[in-house]
């Protein structure tokens, strides 16, 4: 008997979508090659939120027997992933696969792998600061770990490597390297390094040499179309149908990041106690979104507070509040944000001596920092947008709030946010995105 699925398996915004995967196909047959290509090194980036992880697990579960994932963390080095990549493949080598390696060569990489094993704990630690690390054994070089792959069949995934270092992200080039030069003997041997950034040079720093080897892969921001098949596929699975004013109302306060796409729908059936498909269709009106954009609000207020705090506070009186002003140009442009050139004449507006040197410094820093970045740049477009529709839409609020407030005065951040969650409702909302694309539209 088949198990109906929950919500929480239907709209997954935390986790790849499985059964709301929605075909792109020129992304879908462009990875699809490069998978099958021997020899191809894979780069996939493009915006956290945009699909990417959802997107390559739906298809190496088509085409490969196995797969190592190693989620890269900031401070990771890049011998800590070999050491983690070489524990995962153990069950290979030492449990229920190892009557595979029957051949000569299978069973002389089982014992090398065993030898390597014990090496490794042997080594012990290695003490440095505040943490213990493992020690990387010279047997345990990348050929090794190319053979232990390639005789797995299975390739190596390396989810988030823009927050490794940039000395290791030029190892991962050599590691690259090397499973291309192996893969005559190991043909599905690979590596597919995934990056939350908008080019492929900021995720791994490659040569010249393998700029052949490797297929950049870029996963865009969805399409209004493509995100509202994600809300009539999960409805349908929910036996639901959301109106054609929700879907398009969901759709565009998305923004392209089918997360919150997910996200918006999955709190529209827990306010209303749909956790399983109804027994008969119901149909799902806009006004349902009104509870569902507050949890969402709610739930993410101390990072937008976080986000907004660090990149507006300033350690000394100067002369301009650069981050300030950034935000509010750029909250008078359309959601999907606008040129340097488009922002340097919003604030030329307020500060007509306002110099260009500090627009591109601030612009850069509020991209790249670290904990709670603010904004995001597109090199494909040369355009800067807030990361999420939400920080856009908070923008606004707290541009109208301090246009009436004492400039010396400081932020009530917890007052402003309260405010926020309150006040700003969905239809307020959606008329301010319109008001300001229409805005922008004619003053261009």
């Amino acid at each position: 008997m088949e198990v109906e699925p929950t919500v929480y398996q239907v709209f997954t915004p935390a986790t790849p979508a499985n059964l709301t995967f929605i075909e792109r196909d020129e992304i879908n047959n462009n990875l699809v090659n490069a998978l099958r290509t021997p020899g191809k090194q894979i780069v996939i980036y493009g915006h956290s939120g945009s699909g990417k992880s959802t997107l390559i697990n739906k298809k190496l579960e088509r085409l490969y027997e196995s797969h190592v994932i190693s989620r890269c963390m900031q401070g990771m080095s890049f011998d800590q992933l070999v050491l983690d990549a070489f524990d995962q493949l153990s069950p290979f080598f030492t449990t229920e696969k190892t009557a595979r390696n029957s051949d000569s060569v299978g069973v002389q990489l089982n014992a090398t792998y065993l030898g390597i094993k014990n090496q490794i704990s042997g080594l012990g630690l290695r003490e440095r600061s505040d943490k213990s690390i493992r020690l990387l054994p010279p047997q345990l070089t990348l050929q090794n770990l190319a053979r232990f792959m390639g005789q797995a069949k299975s390739c190596w995934i390396l989810e988030d490597f823009h927050k490794i270092n940039e000395g290791d992200r030029a190892l991962l080039s050599q590691a690259m390297k090397v499973f291309v030069d192996m893969a005559g003997e190991y043909n599905t041997l690979k590596i597919i390094a995934i990056g939350a950034v908008d080019s492929a040079r900021q995720v791994v720093k490659y040569d010249n040499e393998m700029r052949t080897r490797v297929a950049e892969i870029h996963v865009p921001l969805m399409n209004v179309h493509e995100l509202q098949d994600i809300i009539i596929k999960g409805a349908e699975l929910m036996n639901l149908r959301f109106d054609s004013s929700l879907s398009s109302t969901i759709s565009h306060y998305a923004a392209g990041l089918p997360s919150i796409c997910h996200t918006l729908c999955l709190n529209i059936c827990v306010h209303l106690d749909f956790n399983t498909p109804r027994k008969e269709l119901v149909v799902i009106k806009k006004e349902s979104l009104q509870p569902a954009l507050k949890m969402y609000l709610d739930e993410a207020s101390d990072t937008l507070k976080m986000a907004f705090e660090n990149n507006l506070k300033q350690s000394k009186v100067k002369k301009y509040n650069n981050a300030e002003l950034i935000v509010k140009a750029l909250s008078e442009l359309p959601q999907e944000g606008g040129t340097r050139a488009d922002i340097f004449k919003r604030i030329a507006k307020y500060e007509s001596d306002y110099p260009q040197g500090n627009l591109t410094k601030y612009l850069k820093q509020m991209c790249e920092t670290e904990t709670t970045p603010l904004i995001r740049s597109s090199e494909n477009s040369g355009k800067y947008a807030f990361i999420d529709p939400l920080y856009r839409a908070f923008a606004m609020v707290l541009v109208s709030s301090s246009d009436s407030q004492d400039p010396h005065e400081l932020i009530d951040w917890n007052d402003v946010i309260a405010n926020f969650i309150k006040n700003f409702s969905t239809e307020e909302l959606t008329k301010s995105i319109h008001t300001h694309k229409i805005n922008y539209m004619h003053k261009n």
